[in-house]
């Protein structure tokens, strides 16, 4: 077995899951192994972890209790996914499922940090903050998305030599593929001119990727992952324990529709020019002509 964590694709990890989440992780996915536990119930127990997390930031009295609850969540995020590799298992459901916890965990999260501002003195009250939690959980769902999309993408390409596809879709039952349908959307809304990229992709290179373009795949967007990075969990965890401290709750969903939502923007722009790029390079228009 190997003795350090595994890792979908080195290039693109963020410094925080290298340093901290990914090896915590992997101690608990060694541990896991040998009692036989499937990587579906270190995703369960992590969930458990960051929603009991998140509806414990709604008192001062427990809210930095919760957020290391959600640390601790992700701690266990990390170990499915490890496990997974550690035991050559890994599926569309457990990507999706992947994907649940973020979304459960920092609805929990919402609604905590929510209760947390109105129960302050200087809340801003109900009409104020309840549109601002909606539109916060609306645009994390959407950055998670893409960030989740982006990495997914990078790590299948640059790793594997592979374009990830929908293979196993036909076995999830009706409310994984509800939630694989949402996620579809997003993609096809935000992330529309890598998705021409990687269908005129699997036009040209049904098989095996050839290592000329997965070599340029890495080197266009090794960079630009970094960026869609910042739109991941880590970036929600240290603005949640920062505001926490300055007794600000409030400040977090302004930061979730502000710069968050801007950086998404950006990228989304940033990322059309690399996808151009690589079209024009490869040629690719070409193959469906």
């Amino acid at each position: 077995m190997e003795n350090k964590p595994l890792y979908k694709a080195i290039d693109m990890e963020e410094k925080l899951d290298i340093i901290f989440f990914h090896p915590a992780g992997y101690q608990i996915a060694v541990l896991a192994k040998p009692l036989g536990m499937t990587p579906d119930q270190i995703s369960y127990i992590s969930m458990a972890l960051g929603v009991a997390g998140g509806f414990m930031l709604s008192s001062w009295n427990t809210a930095f209790t919760g957020w290391l609850l959600i640390i601790m969540s992700s701690v266990f995020d990390s170990a499915d996914g490890q496990l997974a590799r550690m035991t050559g298992g890994g599926s569309l459901r457990g990507r999706i499922l992947d994907g649940m916890i973020g979304y459960f965990t920092f609805t929990a999260a919402y609604v905590g940090l929510l209760a947390l501002n109105l129960r302050s003195p200087d809340s801003l009250g109900w009409t104020v903050m309840l549109p601002l939690a909606l539109a916060g959980g609306a645009f994390t769902a959407f950055e998670s998305s893409m960030y989740d999309f982006y990495r997914t993408t990078f790590a299948g390409i640059v790793s594997k030599r592979h374009v990830p596809d929908d293979a196993g879709q036909e076995e999830l039952g009706w409310f994984f593929k509800m939630s694989y349908a949402g996620y579809g959307v997003y993609q096809k809304f935000f992330a529309a001119s890598h998705l021409r990229l990687l269908n005129l992709v699997r036009a040209r290179y049904p098989d095996q990727l050839p290592s000329e373009f997965c070599d340029d795949y890495r080197a266009t967007n090794r960079y630009t992952v970094h960026f869609w990075n910042l739109l991941g969990d880590n970036t929600r965890f240290l603005l949640i324990g920062v505001c926490l401290i300055l007794h600000r709750p409030q400040w977090y969903f302004f930061f979730i529709i502000g710069p968050l939502l801007f950086l998404m923007i950006a990228m989304a722009l940033v990322q059309r020019g690399c996808d151009r790029k690589m079209i024009s390079h490869f040629k690719l228009e070409e193959t469906n002509a």
